[in-house]
Order: C-alpha cells, then sequence, then structure tokens
C-alpha cells in the first residue's frame, strides 16, 4: 500500500513539473512575441537612426584633409580634394558605422569631452548631414570613442584608421573604372580603338575582337594591389593614354615592369601596383 502511495506521489509531482514548465513555455513565448529581441536591442543600443543606403553624401575632415565623396546612380564619385571614381566597397565599410551598436554610452554633459579627445575631434565623418566625432582611443579592447550628437559613445576602433588611410584607401583601383567611357587605348605596342559594335586594332586588323576586348577588361576590371602616392624620381619607361567619350585624355606612365608593375597617374599624384605577372594580360592583346 505504500509502495502504491509513493508511486502516485511521484507521478503527481513528474505531472506537477510538466504543467509547470509548460507554463514558463508559455510565458516565455508570450514575451518573445511581446518583446522581440532584435528590436529591443536595436532600440536600446544603435547608435544612429541613419541607414546606410539612406545616404548619398560622405565628408571626412581630418587635420590633414578634406575629403568629399557623392552617390550618383549606385556608385560612388570623390568630388573633393580631386575627382576621379571611388572604391565603393571601401566607401561602404565606412558606411558600416550606422549599423554599429553598444552598450557603453553616456550624455555629453555628464563627460568632460576635452579628457576623451572630443573638444577637438581627431577626425569627423559626416554622412548626409550627421556628424561622427572621433576622439582618443581608451587603450583598452582597442575602442575608441564616438560623439554622435549629444551621445558619447565606446566602439571598436576600426573606423578611424581606416579613414586616416585617406585618398588611398578610398580611390577605385581600377585604372579605368567602367563608368568611364572609352573610345581609343594607346599602349606603346598597339592602339585600340572603338568602332562599334567592337574594338578594332589600327596596326593590326587581324588581332581578334576576343583578343581586344580582354585587353580593354583589364584596364576597366583589374584591381590595384594597392594605391601609392606618386613622387617623381625618373623617367618612366611608357607612356599610355586612354581618349573618353568626352574628348579627354587621360595619361598613364608606366615607371617600372619588375618586382611589381607600377602605373602612375602624375594628374592625381598616384600609382598603381600590380603584380609582374599581368605583364601581357596589361600591354598586348596576344596573350602568352
Amino acid at each position: 500500500m505504500a509502495r502504491s502511495t509513493k508511486k502516485k506521489t511521484i507521478i503527481t509531482k513528474r505531472w506537477l513539473i510538466n504543467y509547470l514548465l509548460f507554463f514558463v513555455v508559455i510565458c516565455l513565448t508570450w514575451v518573445a512575441i511581446k518583446f522581440p529581441v532584435e528590436e529591443f536591442d536595436k532600440a536600446k543600443n544603435a547608435i544612429t537612426n541613419l541607414k546606410a543606403e539612406d545616404v548619398t553624401l560622405v565628408k571626412l575632415e581630418t587635420a590633414d584633409n578634406v575629403i568629399q565623396i557623392q552617390k550618383t546612380d549606385n556608385n560612388w564619385f570623390i568630388e573633393r580634394p580631386l575627382q576621379w571614381s571611388a572604391n565603393n566597397i571601401a566607401v561602404e565599410r565606412l558606411l558600416g558605422i550606422t549599423r554599429l551598436q553598444t552598450e557603453s554610452r553616456l550624455p555629453e554633459s555628464q563627460i568632460d569631452l576635452s579628457t576623451l579627445g572630443l573638444k577637438i575631434p581627431r577626425a569627423v565623418m559626416s554622412l548626409n548631414k550627421t556628424d561622427f566625432l572621433f576622439g582618443d582611443s581608451n587603450n583598452i579592447g582597442n575602442r575608441r570613442y564616438l560623439q554622435v550628437d549629444s551621445m558619447v559613445y565606446l566602439i571598436e576602433d576600426r573606423h578611424l584608421p581606416f579613414i586616416n588611410q585617406g585618398l588611398t584607401g578610398l580611390l577605385d583601383r581600377r585604372l579605368l573604372p567602367p563608368a568611364i567611357k572609352l573610345v581609343k587605348l594607346k599602349l606603346p605596342d598597339i592602339s585600340l580603338t572603338w568602332d562599334n559594335p567592337s574594338w578594332i586594332a589600327e596596326d593590326n586588323p587581324n588581332i581578334s575582337s576576343d583578343d581586344l576586348n580582354r585587353l580593354i577588361e583589364k584596364w576597366q576590371g583589374q584591381q590595384a594591389t594597392k594605391i601609392q602616392f606618386y613622387t617623381p624620381k625618373k623617367t618612366p619607361l611608357k607612356k599610355i593614354i586612354a581618349f573618353t567619350e568626352d574628348k579627354k585624355s587621360i595619361e598613364f606612365f608606366v615607371l617600372t615592369i619588375k618586382p611589381e608593375i607600377i602605373i602612375a597617374r602624375a594628374d592625381l599624384g598616384f600609382q598603381y601596383h600590380f603584380p609582374a605577372s599581368l605583364y601581357y594580360e596589361l600591354f598586348s592583346a596576344e596573350q602568352n
């Protein structure tokens, strides 16, 4: 009889536990529906309501430079201090700041901004009309102070180092981005002319249009491994001229072939670096 009573007690406890667990699940489900975690975190931690896709103007101000970049037809174009295509991926990397979230924040009224390097910011990035002020690093966890409107945040320090690269990190790494409408490309050993609907070689009409297209594609699509400031030190090895649809010409100087190909844009003040293995792909329609 005692064993029967004990067994019923165990069964009763199990049912109570099951009912309790069921009730807890119902409560948690209701809380999840009523207060979605993602929305709560976003409302609590987002540093700005600005969305990356809504940004059309980027302005970067440092002690050394002011760079202004404008979005046109889903592409970014540097308007100041020079005029040339921007690296879309690099600009989107900057816009990633709009998605940052952090729990470390305080109103500016509760902080001495000068102690955080925000009285005279190290850099200011303006996205449309929203300013992001970069202060000092706190040297803990590689984080930096950032002010947006009247709030100060502590964020991961990955944007200011990129901003400090300046134009070399923001220029389009292609020699002649596809947005530029080419009509002629004059290389040292061959001249290509656009004769709708295909390219032709003025000096060698026997070269196939496929080979000519590949050569043009390299000039308009090949990414440089890096871009550096151009300082004239010696006489260029070769000169290349590109002619555009709007009757403008762009000059390039080949500075070195080995151990890497370096092609300079003297008018922009930059040089593009490519692997030496790309020599024939950049300068010859007859691929080896």
